[in-house]
């Protein structure tokens, strides 16, 4: 296979030939051999370099893909055309070109091969041929949203690319060259981690004088009116300012730095630093626009804060408080790189420790697991603030709000319901208590029935007891509410004895099943054996005096009820008096104890919300339209 037909079609990639040092040929296919060839070389004069193909050409110069017989690879040549203006100048800006990029030994400058001129007298350089990408073509597929860009060149690997960028400008500086001209289609970034700066042609060397005919932009003076006519080189929107007042002769390496910031607003924001429909709003907004950070410009590419603060240093107007070198700004850039490769590999923990997370809470009956899971899962969240899966997930466990409780959490909830019926218990004795004040009255106003307040007094005392026992002991369980559910409503039924089934003993009936349910949180089947037996008090004294088996309790005669005591005779004073402490006590009795207990459930109302609130402070608001996770589902 011929030479020339080798590979497929190539690309210049020069923004303006006639200035450039540096041509970039690309290829469909690499023409380049995949083998190294080490045949024996012929050092046959004239026959070193055979020309391929023509990869672009310019007013002042064409360059050629070569193959370099002598050393066995591709070469980039460029050679001076016949007719390119003063030929004396010409031949000057074209030897400088060679020899100021030559004198660059850096691995990211494009090394110049050979200087020397051909049988004719034709003046020529060649160069190594680079492949790659600039970082022009680079931004435009990603502001298209190219997938397959957007995943090569990552955010982490263009800013280690502009570190290097920076080194290689910061070395052209401690050569005494500022390279003028900085801007993305000048940068390229090779397959194989490559980074080159290209187009040295307009650098400035300390020290030596600019050549006459150096490209220049020619702004209009009413537009840009400090600006000095034909005075600008270099591009605008990534000059500095004081280049595009035409301060050309008096540059520092901090015009560089600007044109590097203005490269790094531009990958981190997509968008370039200074916009306008024309060329004379471009230098006017570099003149006059203060320093905008790219997070301000693109708030949805979530730019850091410390990037932010790095580009705005770098593109100040006053090159005073610009970064002092370029050096400076590649090690800030690193600064960052460094955190943010601690950040990636937080990251990477944070998605290991959610996955154990999720692993051990799908198994949510084994308790161990689950507590093993939620410590994993906070692990995750403090690796990963940010997380949305996270977030959504531990949102979904502490704030999820459903009946459902874990074994552990039931035996601590039932705990708490113990310790609250201990405390209804001991106040339950403060009210039984009060019964006992009423005995005195049982002689002030006379026994009629001693089998009857025999009856009412035992009752009575034994529900003391066994209350005053809960209380002590803290024995409120099941089993032991109940036994006092019984002694309570047999002694509400007791109060029959007095004025009979229908008077006060609904009132005390609906007293005490009022506190019951309140104080000890009754479930639907306690609060279904408190109703029973708040009827029972009432009704079975009532039957059994229907039955005779206990004296009547009413009589009726002449449209009138009389009520027929069957444990006291009543007379008028003693009677009054006992109406009056009954009703007193009736009303009084309900009105502490459920009192006190709304208030405990009251407090323990504003607890809960208080640590819910908390919690939503602490807990990252779920993002829109995260799903919680399933096995977060069945905690709560």
């Amino acid at each position: 296979m011929a030479a020339e037909d080798r590979g497929g079609t190539l690309k210049l990639e020069s923004g303006r030939l006639a200035d450039a040092t540096t041509i970039v040929a690309r290829a469909s296919g690499d023409s380049e051999p995949q083998a190294v060839d080490p045949s024996p070389v012929s050092f046959e004069p004239g026959k070193r370099y055979a020309t391929r193909r023509v990869l672009g050409a310019g007013g002042m110069g064409e360059v050629r893909l070569c193959g370099d017989a002598w050393v066995g690879r591709e070469v980039a040549m460029k050679v001076m055309r016949a007719g390119s203006g003063s030929e004396r100048a010409a031949r000057a800006r074209f030897l400088r070109e060679a020899r100021v990029q030559g004198q660059l030994e850096h691995p990211s400058v494009v090394p110049v091969y050979d200087l020397g001129h051909d049988e004719g007298g034709q003046e020529f350089f060649t160069m190594k041929r680079v492949k790659g990408q600039t970082l022009e073509e680079i931004l435009t597929a990603l502001r298209e949203r190219d997938p397959a860009l957007e995943q090569k060149f990552g955010r982490r690997r263009l800013l280690s690319a502009m570190s290097q960028v920076c080194l290689a400008v910061a070395y052209a500086h401690s050569r005494g060259v500022i390279h003028r001209d900085l801007k993305p289609a000048n940068l390229m970034l090779g397959d194989f981690g490559e980074v080159y700066v290209l187009d040295w042609g307009i650098a400035r060397i300390h020290g030596a004088a600019d050549l006459d005919d150096e490209a220049r932009v020619m702004p209009d003076t009413e537009a840009v009116p400090e600006t000095q006519v034909g005075a600008l080189v270099g591009t605008p929107g990534y000059m500095s300012p004081e280049q595009a007042r035409g301060e050309t002769r008096d540059l520092t390496p901090r015009s560089d730095v600007y044109a590097l910031g203005a490269i790094l607003f531009e990958l981190l924001s997509l968008e370039p630093l200074h916009r306008g429909k024309s060329m004379n709003q471009v230098l006017a907004s570099t003149l006059t626009q203060a320093p905008v950070a790219p997070s301000n410009v693109a708030p949805e590419r979530g730019i850091a804060p410390e990037l932010d603060e790095i580009c705005l240093r770098a593109v100040a107007l006053d090159p005073a408080e610009r970064f002092e070198s370029a050096r400076a700004l590649s090690e800030a850039l690193e600064r960052y790189l460094d955190g943010e490769r601690d950040a990636e590999r937080r990251t990477e923990l944070a998605a290991e420790h959610l996955a154990r997370a999720r692993q051990a809470l799908n198994d949510s009956e084994d308790p161990a697991r689950r507590s093993e899971g939620l410590r994993e899962l906070s692990r995750a969240l403090a690796l990963n603030p940010t997380d949305p899966a996270a977030i959504g997930m531990i949102s979904g466990w502490v704030l999820a709000a459903t009946d459902e409780l874990p074994a552990e959490a039931e035996a601590e909830l039932k705990a708490v319901e113990l310790a609250d019926r201990k405390a209804a218990a001991g106040r339950a004795v403060a009210a039984y208590v009060s019964w006992v004040a009423f005995i005195p009255l049982l002689w002030f106003t006379g026994v009629k029935s001693w089998p009857l307040v025999g009856a009412f007094v035992l009752i009575a005392t034994v529900l003391i007891a066994n209350t005053t026992w809960m209380a002590v002991s803290g024995n409120s369980g099941p089993k032991h509410m109940r036994r006092n559910l019984w002694l309570n409503f047999a002694a509400v039924g007791a109060t029959s004895f007095l004025f009979g089934p229908f008077v006060f003993t609904p009132g005390m009936a609906v007293a005490s099943a009022s506190a019951y349910v309140v104080g000890i949180r009754a479930n639907r089947q306690t609060r279904w054996l408190v109703f029973g037996l708040g009827l029972a008090s009432v009704f079975v004294p009532a039957a059994l005096a229907w039955a005779g088996l206990l004296p009547a309790s009413y009589a009726f005669e002449d449209g009138i009820m009389k009520v027929l005591p069957g444990m006291l005779p009543f007379e008028p004073g003693p009677a009054h008096a006992m109406l009056i402490a009954v009703t007193l006590a009736q009303l009084a009795t309900p009105a502490v104890m459920v009192g006190r207990s709304l208030e405990a459930l009251t407090r323990a109302e504003r607890q809960n919300f208080a640590q819910a609130w908390r919690l939503r402070q602490l807990v990252p608001a779920v993002p829109a339209g995260t799903s919680i996770p399933p096995a977060a589902k069945c905690l709560f």
